[in-house]
């Protein structure tokens, strides 16, 4: 633009004008104190700004899609489903088929959990809402493990297929119930106990064969399932009266007698159930509304280890 208003610049002046400008620089280097170099190190590059919310929460790399098991919350169902069992390992013995069926039945457990979940905020809310989906979800993984070993148990025994389907009336049943009454109502809570007082004839029934259970091991298994079915309603009738029927004092005359009952008529059966069920009895005597529930589930687990020791003795 200079050259355009005022005219050309001469060669010779460019010269002292690149001369003037390094003699200033020099100048200003000279008047500015020495400083060391310093290596150049390349500088980061700046994280993407995210917002707040993002930022306290860890951000899972892309294509991590590892599962993440849920697990119910339901702390006193893993002793209904485990102590039927193992009281049918009292019956009839161990085999890799029955361990094979005790981790098919434990894994059963959340994908009924859920699915009712799911099944039931969708009733309730006409829709499958995101709620509902998720509970859905969550029992798809556990479904995928239970039909995976339970699948050798029903090709080696395609009678479980009828026993699966009463189960899922049962478990339907159930549901049905907790829609119209509550998911904590007495009704529900005994239909839990009649599925899973199944097992232990069922247990009899892989290890030892569908014969056993009209065979040798008829009146053992008979035995040990009636008092299992009587020690799990027992369990659920205690824990109400502390907890949701605090106030009831109904519910605690009938929990006491209940266990007195079971005490006296298992005793006459065989003294060894005594060594459970005079706990049991001494725990739905002395125990009152207040405790906390963890104190309660404590004292239940030792009831329910009681109950598996007696029936490896009694039978």
């Amino acid at each position: 633009m200079t050259a355009d208003r005022f005219g050309a610049v001469p060669s010779g002046e460019y010269t002292a004008l690149a001369a003037v400008r390094d003699q200033a620089a020099d100048y200003a280097a000279l008047l500015e104190p020495a400083v060391p170099a310093v290596p150049a190190v390349p500088a980061d590059p700046a994280p993407p700004i995210q917002p707040v919310a993002e930022q306290s929460a860890p951000v899972s790399p892309p294509g991590d899609r590892r599962w993440r098991p849920a697990i119910p919350p339901q702390h006193g169902a893993w002793a209904f489903l485990i102590v039927p069992v193992l009281c049918g390992f009292a019956v009839a013995g161990t085999s890799a088929a029955g361990w094979l069926l005790l981790a098919a039945w434990v894994c059963a457990y959340p994908v009924g959990y859920y699915l009712g979940r799911g099944l039931s905020a969708r009733v309730r809310r006409g829709s499958w809402t995101r709620l509902a989906r998720r509970e859905r979800s969550r029992a798809v993984p556990w479904a995928v493990v239970t039909a995976g070993l339970g699948l050798p148990l029903a090709l080696t025994r395609p009678w479980l297929v009828g026993v699966a389907a009463l189960l899922t009336v049962l478990w339907g049943l159930g549901l049905w119930l907790a829609a119209r009454r509550g998911e904590r109502s007495l009704a529900n809570d005994l239909m839990l106990v009649a599925q899973a007082t199944v097992a232990l004839p069922l247990t009899v029934a892989v290890v030892a064969g569908p014969s056993a259970l009209v065979g040798d091991l008829a009146g053992q298994a008979i035995e040990a399932t009636a008092v299992v079915a009587a020690y799990l309603a027992g369990s659920v009738l205690h824990v109400k009266s502390l907890l949701r029927e605090a106030g009831n004092s109904t519910f605690h005359r009938a929990n006491v007698a209940w266990h007195g009952t079971l005490a006296v008529v298992s005793g006459l059966a065989s003294p060894w159930w005594l060594l459970a069920f005079v706990p049991a009895l001494a725990r739905a005597v002395l125990l009152r509304p207040g405790l906390r529930p963890g104190a309660i589930g404590g004292v239940e687990a030792v009831v329910a280890i009681l109950v598996v020791a007696a029936a490896f003795l009694a039978v």
